[in-house]
């Protein structure tokens, strides 16, 4: 695995938002996929809010998308979306791309802490955060679905690792 994280610029817009995490949505163009909103809809997010995308690659293939910021409003850094394209999942990249976020994360904004919503019977997705460290805060967030919070203290992730 060669993993990095690029910018969403014009040279690979197009691919970033016709990738999707089911097979079955390929055909459609919407803003919320089953376990995650579209790429289009977060890199919308990214430009309103003035948090960060990033495209996915192992080597030069596009695998995936990100966006993470800070939530002004809840005062707390977000990793917004996470999503590998449906031909990448079930394949180990979970855990070594959230670790690959993580690290962009830490390194955007030097933060101490990460939080995140998962949609409440996304149980592959949940498995993976929770292996890198991240707890259930108890908290509900509804959007188009009940997503429990999740937050990853990086203090006691390091050690924990």
């Amino acid at each position: 695995m060669n993993l990095r994280l690029a910018q969403v610029n014009e040279d690979n817009f197009f691919d970033v938002i016709n990738l999707k995490s089911d097979e079955v949505q390929e055909k459609y163009i919407q803003i919320y996929e089953r376990w995650v909103g579209s790429n289009a809809f977060f890199l919308a997010m990214c430009q309103t809010h003035g948090f960060i995308a990033r495209a996915i690659y192992d080597g030069d293939v596009l695998i995936g998308f990100t966006s993470h910021g800070f939530s002004k409003g809840l005062n707390q850094y977000e990793l917004n979306s996470m999503m590998l394209g449906h031909q990448f999942q079930g394949k180990g990249y979970g855990a070594p791309v959230l670790q690959a976020i993580i690290d962009d994360m830490v390194q955007a904004y030097q933060c101490d802490s990460i939080y995140l919503s998962v949609i409440e019977d996304n149980e592959r997705a949940i498995r993976v955060y929770e292996k890198l460290g991240f707890r259930p805060t108890g908290e509900v967030v509804l959007g188009h679905h009940p997503e429990p919070v999740y937050c990853l203290t990086l203090t006691q992730a390091a050690a924990g690792q």
